[in-house]
């Protein structure tokens, strides 16, 4: 993290959460996370870092002492009937469907009686495909065991086109519409994503889903096979969205339609939005990734993340409570599209 990050969140400590908390009418905390782990997660190692069980338990017990838990029904209900939320309410989410919601995160949310919603690519439900990233996170896994011979590598960086020093980058520049090179890459490392989706199964099953909705838990879309949407056509974007959404709402015989966005919503169009929560068989809610800015739709709500370990909970929710007091102050907190 930045030194003026680092300073900010410093500063943000100093405030009164009371006085923080003061923002205007109906504002919702939307903290997200991924993943709460105590072990090594390979396949997502090299994408970005969480938090353990004992610092994810810190920060539940902050939150539900601070502010009052509502779940995603609660969230959708006010929204469309325009009754405000208990003053101080907060939303927790979690993206991508991760094996660790069944084993770690939801098991300490019941104990403490906290609400949750998670939102699942579909693709990747019962394990049946890995996210690219997950894959790129595997192989630079297996580039550093070190257990390759010099033909294989040599056939490696010939085929990125990148040497010793430089093939951990090259890797990273593989995207979402070049994805298919992390397979060509696996094959000349002899990496089998099949039997890593068979022996770990780092997913959600959809019956453990449908154990997560009994325990009394929402789940949402979160598109197909989390591609940057700012790389896809307004088309392959609705695609994306409508076939998660209408994926779960039809399996699971959901009684709302909700959807966050994989990675960020930067640069998706005002057209994308009004055709899903205006069109039939509309969205009721899409959630954002803009920390908390108000959008032009009250059913566009924006997220902020809260899983960076080297960020306390009280520096997390402060810093972006305080964040969005100066945007207020310099017009700033509105979402241009």
């Amino acid at each position: 993290m930045s030194l003026v990050k680092n300073a900010f969140y410093s500063a943000a400590q100093l405030l009164p959460l009371a006085v923080l908390k003061q923002r205007r009418a109906g504002s919702l905390l939307l903290p997200y996370h991924h993943l709460v782990s105590d072990s090594p997660v390979p396949h997502i190692r090299h994408l970005y870092p969480w938090k353990g069980t004992k610092d994810f338990e810190k920060d539940l017990d902050y939150l539900l002492r601070r502010f009052k838990a509502v779940t995603l029904q609660d969230v959708i209900q006010s929204l469309r009937t325009g009754q405000s939320l208990p003053a101080g309410s907060f939303l927790l989410t979690f993206d991508d469907g991760l094996r660790e919601i069944k084993d770690i995160v939801a098991p300490m949310l019941l104990r403490k009686g906290a609400p949750a919603a998670f939102f699942l690519n579909s693709a990747f439900l019962d394990n049946k495909n890995l996210f690219y990233k997950f894959k790129l996170s595997l192989i630079i896994e297996s580039l550093q065991s070190g257990n390759h011979s010099r033909a294989t590598l040599d056939r490696l960086y010939a085929f990125l086109q990148a040497d010793e020093s430089t093939v951990i980058a090259a890797l990273k520049n593989i995207t979402y519409t070049t994805r298919g090179q992390a397979d060509e890459v696996a094959g000349i490392l002899g990496i089998s994503f099949a039997q890593y989706l068979s022996d770990v199964k780092p997913f959600l099953t959809m019956d453990e889903v449908g154990t997560l909705l009994q325990q009394g838990f929402a789940i949402g879309g979160h598109s197909i096979d989390h591609p940057y949407y700012k790389q896809l056509t307004l088309e392959e974007q609705l695609f994306q969205t409508r076939q998660s959404v209408d994926f779960l709402v039809q399996h699971f015989n959901l009684p709302y339609r909700a959807f966050a966005f994989p990675h960020t919503d930067a640069g998706v169009s005002k057209i994308f939005f009004n055709t899903l929560l205006e069109g039939p068989e509309p969205l009721d809610v899409i959630f954002g990734t803009a920390n908390q800015r108000k959008d032009f739709n009250p059913k566009i709500l924006h997220r902020f993340n809260c899983e960076r370990p080297s960020v306390s909970i009280n520096a997390a929710v402060k810093g972006i409570l305080l964040l969005n007091k100066i945007q207020q102050m310099t017009n700033k907190d509105e979402i241009s599209r």
